[in-house]
């Protein structure tokens, strides 16, 4: 399995389902980006994640925050996480937990794996042919945005779109509430 290392580059939200959207790119990338992956989470996953990135710490530990002190009571530690495949419109992903010399693999929902991950500054992997078939070009996206619509299928592509044209459009650091 050839995976890249990825980063998160923000948040849209779905403009139908007003549901929150996680948009991976390549580590490293800069601006402009040229492709993101759209991962739907929800929006408990969706704050637990911003809330992770801007440092916030809460006042009583939250689902995430307590599985990372278990982990650490434990002596154990995530090493890596890896969103492998998707199937029937689901990502699906694994965190590959590191205790006492044994290494397990768990599996996870993206959101929850990246939620860890982003506690634990570990490093976050997409199979690269995940990437591959479900990844935006958002320079076409921009210059073109009928023959993005063309590449994808039906409503998966007037969604994508939408949700990468108004995160790239209107998202306002005050959309994130924590």
């Amino acid at each position: 399995m050839d995976s890249i290392a990825v980063d998160i580059a923000g948040f849209a939200v779905n403009p139908v389902s007003r549901e929150p959207v996680m948009l991976l790119k390549r580590r490293g990338e800069k601006e402009p980006v040229k492709s993101l992956v759209p991962i739907a989470v929800g929006p408990s996953e969706a704050h637990a994640i911003i809330s992770a990135l801007q440092g916030a710490e809460p006042q009583r530990p939250m689902t995430h925050d307590l599985t990372t002190n278990i982990m650490a009571t434990l002596h154990a530690s995530i090493q890596r996480v890896d969103i492998h495949s998707f199937h029937d419109e689901t990502f699906f992903a694994a965190l590959t937990i590191v205790q006492n010399g044994v290494t397990f693999i768990v599996d996870a929902r993206p959101s929850d794996a990246v939620a860890l991950a982003v506690r634990q500054k570990v490093p976050i992997y997409l199979d690269q042919d995940v990437f591959n078939a479900s990844s935006v070009e958002t320079s076409i996206m921009t210059r073109h945005p009928e023959t993005a619509l063309h590449s994808m299928s039906g409503q998966d592509a007037e969604k994508t779109l939408t949700q990468i044209q108004n995160f790239a459009e209107n998202v306002q650091p005050s959309d994130f509430k924590v």
